[in-house]
């Protein structure tokens, strides 16, 4: 294979370095999934490493089964033996494997989804005495994933002095929730790289076999990276195995849960480490990289680059600053219905993207007004749905007959004239048994029970139909998907969704497209059974469900990364709103640095246009009339030269919607200072505490405390100017 052809000269160097340990800085557009491949090709074509000696990670199932397809067709011997995954789908199919020997778990445990973990810690609430409403389940949640994306278990956790005030009982619910998972045989998302730390630590002969299979590790998306993930990756790594990771510390954008940037930053402290910088842009044009690298050159913690591409020019970033949230939409539609006069354009090849879900609204509304396709992406996942949801804990239940969150999801659904009266006996009855509620039900005939005898007859109707699936899929005589599909049908769950009047023919079709999912699964993985479509299941991310159709697509900045669209609009670009107050709130600094990487990576997803709008209404969100952020500033532009008039071919100035600055009247003052002494129509006296870029001033206000708010506003009057400074 000619390399020197096929890359450029940063990749080259990057597929065909010798280097024991390499850290690819790859910058958005310049190929990274391309140099991936093309290394992974040249280590088993060129090098002569077997391809099962290659361990390669990235971040979600989709990407993975990309970068498998496309290094199969460069290598097409590797393609059966080569293995890319998730972390969380390689820790899967490691316990699948070491789970039974080292902590005594079946191999066929149940994987636990956020949905899943919520139901059991209702149902631990209940018992304990609460409501499932109470606002100690929410911060229980949020307290358990914490503690485990750091890698701590109740036993880890010593309370001298709580951080906060129900510390201790949520403390409480982690520990009951551990045992309740355990009881069932079931792990969570987080689970499986901490058991798989766990064993890999306390089994040396298992971590010594694992390390004999891998001699080289790559890493996709490594600036996400988080600490627990980084532990995996040194125990899994041998002494003379090699490392080869590749990222944009500038793309960071998941802090939130975990990702440690300094992972990527600092790989040269802990390895004698090659860097290679991949700058060559082959996404989008010059226009939108000088917009974005001026954004993220404000911050500090990066590894200095400058994106370019040699496909100069292209069209000026356009922006706009519309008076409401509604206006703002109205423009987007334009330029939509503008962009539609070129008879290539398709509405699969724009995107809005916004920093909160909330601000989909007044868009969605728009487009209902003009028949404009859309899909809000972020929203209700295909595996979330209602239906889906169900008929997948059925097949848990296949799987695992200890997994008493999805038998008490669908114990009474189809309807079996089950209350939550006799949902109580039967765990009361079960908890005393020492056994599982399905467990307890397949031997109530020896149990005195007091379960009314037609909820007795209705529940082990559906365990024998669940035994007899069980039996069918073990004997792996028809395609488990026609098995499944069957069991279904008999449960009466088809007769059940059609019911509903209203949405039962759409709910009806969910669940067939889930049996088409699984009939593409098995075409896909002909080698892999039911364990491993679950295990699938449980693994699918949010940018999973993307597909190709032709609709505008609404998603969150975050949902957006690793995509890319033609033409891609920014919207929502306000103070408060993006960057977002609630993370300045908890870090200003470190805070600020996340939200302007967060928006380099809405920038750099679009290709050939890029649209950048805000809107100046009040936001009962951020408690404050918006103005715009001050990344439009930090990225170069100016709204006083008027970047914003950009009108359509039926449109003057005067027959649009007035922008904020000729909509509202103006105090006239131009110098404000800290320490000035203002008084506001309805807030009274108030000093003013710091001025933002000369649009914002920030005013602590002995009635209602601080508030920001624009400076050229007509309520606001200045008292006293200072002109010594803040005392």
């Amino acid at each position: 294979m000619d390399y020197r052809k096929l890359l450029n000269d940063r990749q080259y160097e990057a597929v065909t370095t010798s280097s024991p340990y390499v850290r690819i800085i790859a910058g958005a557009g310049s190929g990274k999934t391309r140099v991936l491949t093309y290394r992974i090709a040249y280590l088993i074509g060129d090098m002569h490493v077997a391809p099962q000696k290659i361990l390669a990670i990235t971040f979600t199932n989709k990407v993975a089964k990309e970068m498998k397809e496309r290094a199969a067709q460069l290598v097409p011997e590797a393609s059966m033996s080569l293995r890319v995954s998730t972390f969380h789908s390689f820790c899967a199919r490691f316990l699948r494997e070491e789970i039974t020997p080292a902590l005594g778990y079946p191999a066929q445990f149940t994987i636990f989804d956020e949905d899943d973990q919520e139901a059991l810690i209702k149902s631990i609430a209940v018992e304990m005495g609460y409501k499932k409403s109470d606002e100690i389940v929410k911060l229980s949640i949020s307290y358990i994933g914490t503690n485990k994306t750091y890698g701590r278990y109740p036993e880890d956790i010593n309370i001298v002095k709580p951080n906060f005030p129900q510390e201790k009982e949520c403390l409480n619910f982690f520990t009951v929730y551990e045992e309740k998972l355990h009881s069932m045989y079931a792990i969570d998302f987080d689970d499986l790289l901490l058991k798989t730390i766990r064993i890999l630590t306390e089994f040396p002969d298992i971590r010594a076999k694992w390390q004999k299979r891998i001699d080289h590790v790559l890493i996709d998306e490594f600036q996400d990276t988080n600490d627990v993930q980084y532990r995996l990756l040194k125990l899994l790594l041998k002494p003379a195995a090699t490392l080869y990771v590749v990222g944009d510390p500038d793309q960071t954008i998941y802090t939130w849960r975990g990702a440690n940037q300094n992972i990527i930053l600092d790989m040269d402290k802990n390895y004698p480490i090659e860097t290679i910088i991949l700058d060559r842009n082959y996404r989008s044009t010059q226009m939108i990289l000088n917009t974005a690298n001026k954004l993220i050159d404000h911050n500090r913690q990066r590894v200095k680059k400058d994106l370019y591409t040699e496909n100069a020019g292209g069209s000026e970033v356009v922006t706009h600053r519309a008076l409401r949230a509604d206006d703002e939409a109205e423009w987007v539609v334009r330029e939509i219905q503008r962009l539609r006069y070129n008879k290539k354009f398709k509405y699969s090849d724009v995107a809005i993207l916004y920093r909160a879900s909330y601000l989909t609204l007044a868009f969605e509304n728009a487009f209902n007004r003009y028949r404009i396709p859309y899909k809000v992406f972020g929203g209700v996942r295909f595996y979330q749905r209602t239906e889906i949801k169900d008929v997948i804990a059925y097949f848990h239940l296949l799987s695992n007959i200890k997994d008493d969150v999805s038998f008490e999801r669908i114990i009474n659904i189809p309807r079996r004239g089950i209350g939550e009266k006799t949902v109580e006996i039967l765990k009361s009855e079960a908890h005393s048994a020492n056994l599982s509620l399905y467990e307890y039900l397949r031997e109530v005939e020896n149990h005195s029970t007091e379960m009314k005898t037609k909820c007795v007859v209705a529940l082990t109707d559906m365990i024998s139909k669940i035994d007899k699936c069980r039996e069918k899929l073990t004997s792996d005589l028809e395609a488990f998907s026609e098995v499944l599909k069957q069991f279904i049908i008999d449960l009466g769950y088809f007769d059940y969704l059609a019911d509903d009047e209203d949405k039962g023919d759409f709910r009806i079709d969910n669940v067939n497209a889930l049996f088409d999912d699984i009939l593409s699964y098995i075409k896909d993985n002909p080698q892999s059974g039911f364990e491993e479509y679950l295990q699938n299941v449980a693994l699918t991310s949010a940018q999973d469900d993307l597909n190709d159709g032709e609709y505008v697509s609404l998603m969150t900045v975050h949902t957006a990364k690793g995509l890319e669209f033609a033409n891609v609009f920014v919207v929502g670009l306000n103070e408060g709103v993006f960057p977002s107050e609630r993370t300045l709130s908890e870090n200003a600094f470190l805070g600020l640095e996340e939200e302007r990487r967060l928006c380099y990576v809405a920038l750099t997803r679009a290709k050939e246009k890029l649209y950048l709008s805000c809107n100046g209404e009040y936001s009962y969100v951020i408690q404050s009339r918006k103005v715009p952020s001050r990344f439009f500033k930090e990225a170069g532009i100016d709204f006083d030269r008027g970047q914003q008039m950009r009108y359509g071919p039926q449109e003057t100035p005067t027959s649009r919607a007035p922008t904020m600055a000729n909509a509202m009247a103006n105090n006239g003052i131009l110098d404000w200072a800290p320490g000035d002494q203002i008084s506001h129509k309805v807030f009274g006296p108030g000093t003013v505490v710091s001025v933002i870029d000369n649009t914002i001033i920030d005013v602590d206000f002995p009635s209602v405390g601080r508030k920001k708010l624009m400076s050229s506003h007509p309520a606001i009057t200045r008292v006293e100017k200072n002109t010594g400074g803040m005392s």
